[in-house]
């Protein structure tokens, strides 16, 4: 049983991204020059995975666009945002043997989704959820909570309220599904918050007696505020760029000094007697004025630089 499909869930806004994500979604936000979504899809093909089904919203140009230029991407619309349940209904037709699902703003190591794929391909259970140890007094927020018995899932709820929750760990955005699972979701009904909701998919399939299971990751990173952007965009930038990557066309000033790691995108204009570093991601089209010192820091398109920024993320 080969899994080399992955469906990847990208029609949300990401509203608590705030001017990040006013004129573009979540999935396109750039951490270090590649969408969020593109670093998501790197994680799965470092894992083997060659296929991908990508749900959008019908306004996402810039993701449709990504889509058009990779034949390994196939885009799919989910024209109304009804859920998780409602996005993995639109691609049943695309598949025809087990695949993974993961949300576009969540990454975990290639190596745990190797690992996902040989669980599965052993136990053929019914699904598989990739799972998080978190602080007793951690706030799970939007996130969902499973309880398990072994490595078997035996409830799985979405969204809990304090009352509601049932353990320490966290289900992941990151799933394996056989086609059967499109049984299920045909007969999803919305939830209270007008959602067909996956955790309903797995509630249904334990009622019934299916083996659902869970694999625990060693960490995962995620994108769902500016804190987390910057974040992304640092972690990057230290382990994967390190050095510097100045576009051709941007002319640096003699008196102006990078200090690694840096990423400076095409259109963008640096003044004289700058510090440019560490850490320092600057979107396309952005300008920065003469004298000014960026660190730790991600600028977005078009943005004029007029003072001094460290460990901060402007937008336009």
């Amino acid at each position: 049983m080969t899994l080399d499909t992955a469906v990847i869930l990208a029609a949300g806004r990401g509203s608590r991204l705030g001017e990040i994500t006013r004129t573009r979604s979540k999935a396109m936000a750039p951490i270090a020059g590649v969408p969020m979504v593109g670093r998501v899809i790197d994680s799965f093909r470092r894992a083997g995975v060659s296929r991908f089904i990508v749900v959008a919203a019908p306004s996402d140009l810039e993701l449709k666009e990504l889509c058009a230029k990779d034949p390994t991407l196939t885009l799919r619309e989910q024209r109304t945002p009804l859920g998780s349940g409602d996005a993995l209904r639109v691609c049943e037709a695309d598949l025809a043997g087990p695949f993974f699902v993961s949300a576009c703003d969540s990454l975990v190591d290639s190596a745990h989704i190797i690992e996902l794929g040989r669980l599965f391909a052993e136990r053929k259970p019914k699904a598989l959820v990739s799972v998080l140890e978190v602080s007793a007094h951690e706030s799970l927020g939007a996130r969902s909570v499973v309880s398990l018995k072994g490595d078997a899932v035996v409830d799985f709820i979405e969204k809990p309220d304090s009352a509601e929750r049932l353990s320490n760990t966290m289900a992941l955005p990151l799933y394996v599904f056989g086609v059967g699972v499109f049984d299920e979701l045909r007969k999803l009904t919305p939830s209270s918050r007008g959602e067909y909701e996956l955790p309903v998919v797995f509630r249904s399939m334990i009622a019934a007696g299916g083996e659902v299971l869970a694999l625990r990751a060693a960490w995962r990173r995620e994108l769902t505020d500016s804190k987390d952007f910057l974040a992304l965009n640092r972690f990057f930038l230290r382990e994967e760029i390190k050095g510097i990557r100045v576009d051709p066309a941007v002319v640096i000033p003699a008196s102006t000094k990078l200090v690694a790691p840096v990423v400076i995108e095409q259109g963008c204009r640096i003044g004289e007697g700058c510090t440019i570093g560490p850490e320092v991601f600057l979107e396309q089209g952005v300008c920065v004025a003469d004298g000014v010192v960026v660190q730790e820091s991600v600028v977005t398109r078009g943005v004029v630089v007029r003072k001094s920024l460290s460990q901060a993320v402007v937008t336009g």
